[in-house]
């Protein structure tokens, strides 16, 4: 399972050659592409304030193609473990992309993409992969 943040989900939405692409190769090999409930809360939060019917329509098109993750006990557990490991490195990245890090560690998935480069400082705490797009 390839987890898609935020930023790839809004890639793939606007036609993005690569994640359309990707997309297409993860499902074709059989393996599943997933997205977290803090990726649908940062995808719909700003449709829901602007009133994007036709935008809300993609982003549901796009999640029936899915699996959601949730945030529950041992993906915020694991969400801490990052944060505040990255932080006692003296490394801040955004709360939401530790909590889709964790969601991803405890579900156990191969890797992130992502064009967020904070991902990238998971690393230095984590056996999480990270693809950049």
């Amino acid at each position: 399972m390839i987890i898609f943040d935020t930023s790839a989900a809004v890639d793939f939405l606007r036609g993005g050659a690569k994640t359309k692409s990707l997309v297409e190769s993860i499902e074709d090999s059989g393996d599943a592409v997933a997205v977290t409930t803090v990726s649908l809360f940062e995808l719909l939060s700003p449709i829901q304030h602007r009133r994007l019917a036709k935008e809300e329509k993609a982003v549901k098109a796009f999640l029936r193609r899915t699996i959601l993750l949730d945030l529950d006990s041992s993906s915020a557990t694991e969400a801490a473990k990052i944060m505040g490991g990255l932080l006692r490195l003296s490394i801040p990245i955004n709360p939401m992309d530790a909590l889709i890090s964790g969601i991803a560690v405890a579900s156990g998935a191969e890797k992130i993409v992502t064009s967020d480069h904070d991902f990238e400082q998971v690393t230095k705490i984590s056996d999480l992969k990270i693809e950049i797009i």
